[in-house]
């Protein structure tokens, strides 16, 4: 059977001229609608996951008091934005920001990822921090904001901002006597 070819000629109604439609029957059109319906099903590429293990490496650098390994795992032109100081740039200057704030006997840090994203060579990370003091008590709490990238291959921060979250305020004082 031969595929069919049937043209009709109409007012497009909008002043421009005339509409053409084209219908198509037989083995062609079951062709069409196939490669139509198979095309709708193609499956979009699995993103990338979130560099949870350079995440990690971070936190134990951190906890080793390592500034140097620290510094390594952001890209070279890369940028801390701590609160209340001036932006650090660069990877040389993040090491010795992280010499002269985490010197051995600092406190500890936990830190709770909230949110991640990975969209191509680029990812974010949202989340919370608390750091402990040597008696595990909470010495203060915060949030953070990544900004990664991929460098060569290799996942690497390259903005990190963080701000602590405002003390508790202090419970009421009766000014009655007791």
């Amino acid at each position: 059977m031969e595929p069919q070819l049937a043209a009709t000629r109409a007012d497009a109604g909008n002043g421009a001229g005339r509409l053409i439609v084209a219908t198509v029957t037989g083995p062609a059109a079951i062709l069409f609608l196939l490669t139509l319906g198979l095309a709708g099903c193609a499956q979009a590429p699995v993103p990338e996951p979130f560099p949870q293990e350079v995440a990690d490496d971070w936190v134990e650098r951190y906890a080793a008091n390592d500034s140097a390994g620290i510094a390594a795992l952001y890209t070279e032109d890369a940028q801390l934005l701590p609160p209340d100081q001036e932006i650090v740039n660069g990877r040389a200057a993040i090491r010795e920001f992280f010499a002269r704030t985490n010197p051995p006997g600092s406190a500890a840090i936990e830190i709770a990822t909230v949110e991640t994203h990975v969209f191509g060579d680029y990812a974010h990370r949202q989340g919370s921090f608390l750091l402990k003091g040597p008696d595990g008590t909470t010495v203060a709490a915060g949030k953070f904001l990544e900004l990664w990238k991929k460098v060569d291959g290799r996942w690497m921060i390259h903005r990190d901002m963080w701000s602590a979250n405002a003390p508790a305020p202090a419970p009421a004082t009766s000014d009655e006597p007791a």
